[in-house]
This record gives structure tokens, C-alpha cells and sequence, in this order.
């Protein structure tokens, strides 16, 4: 994990955009790409997968080809019964994901549901987790009832603003610094 966040995010677009290139390509070396972070993704890899949650995510987001046939798994890393990560920074790299794939596939997140993975981890007691999943939230809320969550949105939130003023993320559009008041905007726009 580099430790400038810029130029971490650019690797993670820079390596999406790369891996869907490939795709066009040759598929399966594009496959073999996505295998090995499943593999880096896998408690038995002995590692910690710094920006593979993210960079697969780019990956589909930019591949129709590739989110047809990994979306399903991609999404179980963060789903209690599924191939759960349980350390917090790796579930912080799937969630954004799941929101950078909504802004392109929500139909295809919505079928699986993909949102109630995200609501799930609302109560997560990391700060970064809790950013990641409002943000995400965020993009399924046209399509599912916010009533019934306002609790655990709220919880989230003051979380967040407790522990986490300001972060620099990559929004799908620019990187940019977020505060707790522009998750707020995000959830009631």
C-alpha cells in the first residue's frame, strides 16, 4: 500500500482499467488476473491484499465481460455466510467497491442483494468501514426504503463524525476529501 492515498488510487484505476483491456484480449489471462486476487483475497494466502478489493472492483466496473462472471463473488466477500473477509481494512476495499459498481450495475447489485451486505455493515465499529458503507448507501437509495435503516444510518454517522472529520477517496469521478456533512447530502439527496 503506497502511502501517498493519490497514488494509491491511481494504481487502482490504472490496474481496473488494464485488467478490463486484457479482457478484450484474451480473456482468460484476464481471468488468471482476477483468480490470483481471489487467491490474495484468500485468508490461506498468508498476506494482507492491500488495494485488491478496490482493484477488482475497477476491474468489473470496467469489463461487462468480467462483472458478468464475478460480480456473484466478488459481492460474497463481504456477505456473513459467503467467503467473508473479517478484518476491517479488507471489507473497507470491497464495500467501495460495491458502491463503485452501483454507479455502473446497480440493477445487477440489486438482484443479488448486494445492499443488505452494505447495511450489514453499518454497524461495524471501524470508522473507515462505516464511511465506505454510507457512501455506498448512498447509490442504492432511490431503489430500497431508508425508513427502517435511519438507526443504523444514524449510528454510522455519528461514528464517523466522532472519529473521521475528513478522507481523501476515490468517488468514481475525482479523488477528493469527503466530510461526515457530505455523507449526509449523499443519504438525503
Amino acid at each position: 500500500m503506497h502511502p501517498q492515498e493519490e497514488v494509491r488510487w491511481k494504481a487502482i484505476y490504472a490496474f481496473g482499467f488494464t485488467a478490463a483491456e486484457l479482457a478484450k484480449i484474451e480473456m482468460e489471462r484476464a481471468r488468471i488476473v482476477i483468480r490470483r486476487l481471489m487467491w490474495m483475497l484468500n485468508e490461506e494466502s498468508g498476506g494482507m491484499a492491500w488495494g485488491v478489493g478496490e482493484g477488482f472492483a475497477e476491474a468489473l466496473y470496467n469489463s461487462e465481460a468480467l462483472k458478468r462472471e464475478y460480480l456473484q463473488i466478488y459481492v460474497s466477500y463481504i456477505w456473513p455466510e459467503g467467503n467473508y473477509l473479517e478484518y476491517p481494512p479488507a471489507q473497507r476495499g470491497i464495500i467501495w467497491g460495491v458502491g463503485r459498481l452501483a454507479q455502473k450495475y446497480l440493477e445487477d447489485l440489486l438482484k443479488i442483494s448486494a445492499h443488505e451486505y452494505i447495511i450489514f455493515h453499518l454497524n461495524s465499529e471501524d470508522s473507515l468501514v462505516a464511511f465506505y458503507s454510507l457512501w455506498a448507501l448512498s447509490f442504492f437509495k432511490e431503489s430500497i426504503e431508508f425508513t427502517p435503516l435511519k438507526v443504523k444510518i444514524e449510528r454510522a454517522l455519528s461514528l464517523v463524525e466522532k472519529t473521521l472529520p475528513e478522507h481523501l477517496f476515490f468517488d468514481g469521478k475525482s479523488l477528493k476529501i469527503y466530510k461526515p456533512s457530505d455523507l449526509k447530502a449523499l443519504l438525503s439527496n
